[in-house]
C-alpha cells in the first residue's frame, strides 16, 4: 500500500472513530458493527481510489455508477426524510417518531441500504479479492447493525414498530 493510501486509511479511521464515539459510548448495540462496517467500506475506497473511476462505459463501470448514484441519491432523501418527520433530538440518530414517509414507506434501512450500494459500486471500480472481502464484511456488518437496530426499535415504538416491519423490507423494496 502507498504511503498516500495509508495516510489516507489512519486519517478517515480517526475521523470514523471520533463520529462514531458517541454511539459507542451510549452503549447502542448496533453501534460497533456499523463502526466497523464503516472502516471496511473506507479500506474499500483506499483500496480502489486511483482506479478506473472515469470509465462508465464498461459493463463494470455502468453498474458501479448505478449503485454510487442509487447510494447517493437514496442516502439524501432518507435523511431529508429522517429529519423531516423523525422529530430528531440532535442527530438523526435519535428520532422521536416512527418514520414510515417516503422512502421509509418501502424499506426499514435505507441509510444502511445506502452504504451497501456505495461499498459494491466502488467495489466495482477494481475488482480484487482484498476489496470483495472487505465488500462482504461491511454487507454483513450493515446487515447485523440492521437488526440490532431493530431491537431498539422495537423497544422503543412498541407494536407500531412490529406492524411497521411487516409492511416493509429491510433494504431493496418488494425483495429483501
Amino acid at each position: 500500500m502507498s504511503p498516500s493510501k495509508l495516510v489516507a486509511l489512519v486519517l478517515g479511521a480517526l475521523c470514523i472513530a471520533v463520529l462514531t464515539l458517541p454511539s459507542l459510548r451510549a452503549g447502542w448495540k448496533h453501534a460497533l458493527p456499523r463502526s466497523l462496517a464503516f472502516l471496511s467500506i473506507l479500506g474499500v475506497f483506499v483500496l480502489n481510489i486511483d482506479t478506473r473511476a472515469l470509465q462508465p462505459l464498461t459493463t463494470p463501470g455502468l453498474l458501479s455508477w448505478i449503485l454510487l448514484l442509487t447510494s447517493v441519491a437514496l442516502a439524501l432523501h432518507a435523511y431529508y426524510v429522517l429529519r423531516r418527520y423523525g422529530g430528531p433530538q440532535g442527530s438523526i440518530d435519535f428520532t422521536t417518531t416512527l418514520v414510515t414517509a417516503g422512502v421509509y414507506r418501502f424499506i426499514r434501512h435505507p441509510l444502511y441500504a445506502s452504504l451497501v450500494c456505495l461499498s459494491w459500486g466502488v467495489l466495482l471500480k477494481q475488482v480484487s479479492a482484498a476489496a470483495i472481502a472487505l465488500t462482504i464484511t461491511a454487507t454483513l456488518l450493515l446487515y447485523l447493525t440492521a437488526k440490532r437496530e431493530e431491537v431498539f426499535s422495537a423497544s422503543k415504538f412498541g407494536p407500531a414498530y412490529a406492524d411497521y416491519v411487516a409492511r416493509t423490507k429491510m433494504f431493496v423494496p418488494f425483495l429483501i
